[in-house]
């Protein structure tokens, strides 16, 4: 067994601490503020209680992602947890849209850094170390994975604390190669504000169907209840020169490019979008330096 493949094996099966992350972490407070953001996101939010945690996107009026994200329902505040380039644009988006309701959003994402402790005797160490940390399971790291947020000024102490427990550091790297092994999108690769959520693969984990309306619901349901979508994510075997940014293409045409590309004890994967023609596992397509193979289609239209 090779050092990667180590270090996947121990977030999977045991224990491993990524690296300090710098998270758009926005604060929403207000006695609305759980009205207000199940309106305002494609999940289910009312009723929550404090602990609770879902996968969640904010979306535009034309269904568009602006972001998506963990919410984790504390005492006295909602944590939304976002890529950090979209933290302050989505602190903005939410503000525009409280007009009646007692709701304030505030960006914190300057002040707190988060950890991902992964496998499970990782977060087994990691709930006893930390017991009134602000703490999330997260289902879109590729392994079993507690997310923690602390000060900026504790974090470097907690994740030492881990390590000399026994876990495996973990790199950037190696937080992505979990990712794309399990076939998840990232916001900034797979992810922006020209996507639809259902073109990225976040139906599955990210849309409830049952909550009422939302912002950019109408676009969702067309997409989903009468099939419109033309382009979606796939997971790729690639040839070693692949990189993200490549074309994928069939009988002389451009029908999809990679977004992600990593080397893996499977060799080198990667994500990308395709055109729904092309969604057939096993499809053979040309790309950079070789032939890319569908491995599996990430779309789920319900």
């Amino acid at each position: 067994m090779n050092a990667l493949s180590s270090r996947l094996a121990a977030a999977r099966e045991k224990a491993a601490v990524g690296p300090v992350l710098a998270r758009g972490l926005l604060h929403v407070t207000g006695k609305d503020r759980l009205d207000y953001l199940h309106r305002m996101c494609t999940q289910r939010v009312n009723g929550l209680s404090p602990g609770s945690a879902v996968h969640a996107a904010f979306l535009n009026v034309k269904g568009r992602v602006l972001a998506e994200g963990m919410l984790v329902v504390g005492e006295e505040h909602v944590l939304l947890d976002v890529d950090a380039g979209v933290a302050e644009s989505l602190r903005a988006h939410l503000a525009k849209y409280v007009i009646m309701d007692e709701v304030e959003v505030e960006n914190a994402s300057a002040k707190q850094r988060v950890v991902p402790v992964l496998g499970p005797v990782g977060i087994e160490v990691a709930r006893k170390r930390a017991p009134a940390s602000m703490k999330w399971e997260n289902p879109r790291r590729g392994a079993p994975c507690l997310d923690l947020v602390f000060p900026d000024a504790d974090v470097e102490a907690f994740r030492a604390e881990i390590l000399a427990a026994g876990a495996i550091s973990l790199s950037e790297n190696d937080l992505d190669v979990l990712r794309v092994m399990a076939g998840v999108g990232r916001y900034g690769a797979e992810i922006d504000d020209a996507r639809l959520p259902m073109e990225a693969g976040l139906l599955a984990t990210g849309v409830s169907f049952d909550k009422g309306c939302y912002l950019g619901q109408e676009v969702v349901l067309r997409g989903t209840v009468r099939g419109q979508i033309q382009k979606g994510l796939v997971q790729l075997a690639l040839p070693q020169g692949a990189e993200a940014g490549a074309l994928l293409m069939a009988a002389g045409q451009e029908v999809g490019r990679v977004t992600s590309a990593v080397d893996t004890p499977e060799g080198r994967l990667g994500l990308g979008y395709l055109r729904r023609a092309h969604w057939n596992e096993g499809e053979r397509l040309g790309t950079q330096g070789g032939e890319a193979v569908v491995k599996r289609v990430l779309v789920r239209e319900r």
